[in-house]
């Protein structure tokens, strides 16, 4: 039965989503808009710190790699999720990404105001931060997605969520409104928009401390007095409901064995296919087109024929669209979002080729980013955790974080590339329309409904899937071996009496 979250655990949402996820949407899309500020700062400092001359399609490859180099720390990153979340706790390992996060930007910072800091070419140096703050950001959203699924009531586990992808999109929206040219994106003042990264950051960790150990988490542990008072505070209730859920969550945590590391996840035939599932949403999500999107819309507007100001503002105006409540099944939004998506694409790709068409094409890609945010945008970033157990949620979540990074790193940096070999819209058809058609096929046949259910309901659910699947299979192979087997009959009788 599904029921609104209560108030108090919308504020743990935002807190918790706000302190992590809503930083990594944050940097998705800062290097954007501020794209010509960044790459001509750069070029001033190889300049004057190594004496280098770089030609444009030099900046462009070094930018690229700047750009993707975030995803290869988000990706180291994703294998920390499970040790840090075991080891220390979902609570100091969203402690720990924020610290990690606030000196990146500081490093990031310092590039700006002390030219050659530490005797470390500025080139060098950012690069570095971007590395380090994608490992932040990727235990921040893994964490997050970890917090949120073991603190929230089943019933309203998917309205939680979503608040995860929502700040993501929020994110992406301030980076986008703080690095257009006319506020922070340029070579003056692009500084500024890691100074109010930093503040919010701050804020959002002073929150913190005022939520208790998550009790999925603290039952793991077998501190049980405290995962009562953590279930009375996140669900609400008193005393006796709390120790009701706590005999849930021990019976759930009895029923799906000990806890499983990453390699424990791939081993086990159930954890395999169902973790499976999660990535195959994740690697759409990543080759739909969003991420280069985000990286390089206002570039591939920008080649339609749009000035800088207008590409920014549609860019904005893109991503206002993730006000989605928990009214449908994962399944079916899912399958309808991308289906969208798809559309979109193929759209896109025909629109490219005629650059004259610069705001129609806008309108696409506004539709496309609606049809992300309605769907995999924000469930990308929980339905694995939903999939999956208690003993294996954080090894699972760890895999899925991994293919969400290593995918993102692999499109930005092979779109720019492809796209100066064989222009924006041949680049944009290979990279985003056929990865969407296969992940349509696969999750109308293997995604299961996790709304509203328990990890052991789940897997109940996919069993009888496959159950049916193969009683189907049985039974229609019979029936074709029964047909033959009678027209064989048939033949060799009629051959008899002829």
């Amino acid at each position: 039965m599904r029921r609104a979250p209560s108030l108090r655990m919308i504020f743990v949402a935002l807190v918790v989503s706000l302190a992590g996820p809503f930083h990594f949407g944050y940097q998705l899309l800062i290097t954007n808009p501020a794209q010509r500020a960044f790459i001509r700062f750069f070029n001033d400092t190889l300049d004057s710190e190594l004496h280098i001359t770089a030609s444009d399609s030099t900046l462009d490859k070094i930018w690229s790699f700047i750009v993707a180099v975030l995803f290869l720390g988000a990706l180291v990153g994703s294998f920390s999720i499970r040790l840090i979340a075991d080891k220390i706790g979902r609570k100091r390992g969203l402690y720990l990404s924020l610290g990690i996060g606030v000196v990146s930007a500081t490093a990031s910072l310092a590039n700006k105001i002390f030219f050659f800091t530490f005797q470390i070419p500025s080139v060098l140096l950012y690069s570095c931060s971007r590395i380090t703050v994608g490992y932040s950001t990727s235990l921040s959203l893994g964490l997050s997605a970890l917090f949120l699924s073991e603190s929230s009531p089943k019933e309203c586990r998917g309205s939680i969520g979503m608040i995860i992808g929502m700040c993501v999109q929020l994110g992406i929206l301030t980076g986008s409104i703080l690095a257009m040219p006319q506020i922070f994106g340029t070579v003056q003042l692009w500084h500024m928009i890691y100074v109010a990264e930093i503040v919010m950051m701050i804020t959002f960790l002073t929150f913190l401390p005022l939520l208790p150990e998550t009790p999925g988490y603290l039952v793991q542990r077998g501190v049980l007095e405290a995962a009562k008072k953590s279930l009375m505070f996140y669900f609400n209730c008193n005393d006796e409901a709390a120790e009701v859920h706590l005999i849930h969550i021990k019976e759930e945590q009895k029923l799906l064995e000990d806890s499983h590391t990453m390699v424990d996840v791939m081993k086990a035939a159930s954890l395999r296919r169902k973790t499976f599932v999660g990535i195959v949403v994740i690697l759409a999500m990543s080759f739909s087109g969003i991420t280069v999107i985000n990286a390089y819309a206002v570039e591939l507007l920008r080649s339609t024929g749009l000035t800088s100001l207008q590409a920014s503002l549609a860019n904005v105006a893109a991503v206002v669209s993730s006000m989605v409540v928990d009214k449908f099944g994962r399944r079916p939004l899912l399958l309808i979002a991308f289906s969208g998506c798809l559309i979109c694409n193929v759209l896109i790709f025909s629109l490219l080729l005629y650059k004259v068409l610069g705001w129609i094409l806008i309108a696409i890609v506004c539709l496309f980013t609606v049809f992300v945010a309605i769907g995999p945008g924000p469930l990308c970033y929980f339905i694995t955790a939903e999939l999956v157990g208690q003993s294996a949620r954080s090894g699972a979540q760890s895999w899925a974080s991994v293919a969400q990074m290593l995918s993102r790193f692999l499109t930005v940096i092979m779109f720019l590339p492809m796209k100066n070999s064989l222009g924006e819209s041949w680049s944009y058809l290979l990279l985003f329309v056929l990865p969407i058609i296969v992940a349509i096929i696969f999750l109308y046949y293997h995604l299961p409904e996790t709304k509203c259910r328990t990890a052991y309901e789940v897997s109940t659910c996919l069993f009888f899937k496959i159950f049916s699947y193969l009683s189907f299979k049985y039974h229609r192979s019979r029936s074709l071996f029964l047909h033959q087997s009678r027209e064989y009959t048939d033949t060799q009788i009629l051959g008899q009496t002829l």
